[in-house]
């Protein structure tokens, strides 16, 4: 049974389109990153952790050469099995399960209240660390809801909330080890339904 503290939310978000809202009510930090200190592609990065007890991550990143085979980019499913190999090393299988959309009720039966003006929405997934490098996947991936012909909103946009079994309450995801968790984040109250984009900074996977 995992402490169900709320951790930090990912770096490597390049390439995803990340939109920093709700000044001053939200937070968008990210941790440490695992080579360089600065991302200069996320908008308003800091290199304080917002959440820091998630596990360090590694200090060298993994095999440039994906352990198991992956899968190409493209649009997807619910219920569809993907393998993403990211540019830090790292090898995940995932399984994103449904999309739920408003999920405030789900939220205000955990305890919590999503910001005035927004609403949560919350991803349900499978993910499996099928490489060699034990870390957490909110270090090399982003995980975005962009409601249709808007923004995209990611992890960070939740970050005063927090699912029933969030996938930031595990510090880390072992080799081999597989977890069934949520991702929440927030999105304007007025926001169309949309679609999760799941990222690594250079590929694109997206769930409708």
């Amino acid at each position: 049974m995992h402490e169900k503290t709320r951790p930090s939310a990912g770096r490597r978000l390049a390439g995803i389109g990340i939109v920093a809202v709700f000044v001053g009510l939200i937070v968008a930090c990210v941790p440490a990153p695992v080579v360089a200190p600065t991302d200069p592609d996320i908008p308003n990065a800091s290199s304080t952790p917002a959440f820091p007890n998630l596990t360090n991550p590694p200090t060298t990143a993994g095999p440039s050469t994906p352990p198991t085979p992956t899968t190409a980019p493209g649009d997807f499913a619910y219920g569809d099995t993907i393998v993403i190999h990211t540019d830090q090393g790292t090898t995940w299988e995932i399984t994103p399960l449904q999309s739920i959309d408003p999920a405030d009720s789900v939220l205000q039966a955990n305890g919590y209240q999503p910001t005035q003006g927004s609403r949560a929405v919350i991803l349900e997934l499978t993910i499996r660390n099928v490489g060699v490098v034990t870390t957490h996947p909110y270090y090399d991936m982003a995980f975005a809801y962009q409601p249709d012909n808007a923004p995209r909103y990611d992890q960070n946009s939740g970050a005063l909330v927090a699912a029933p079994d969030d996938l930031g309450y595990y510090p880390e995801i072992a080799i081999g080890e597989s977890v069934t968790a949520e991702i929440v984040v927030q999105v304007p109250e007025s926001a169309p339904e949309g679609s999760w984009v799941i990222g690594d900074g250079t590929s694109e996977y997206r769930f409708r």
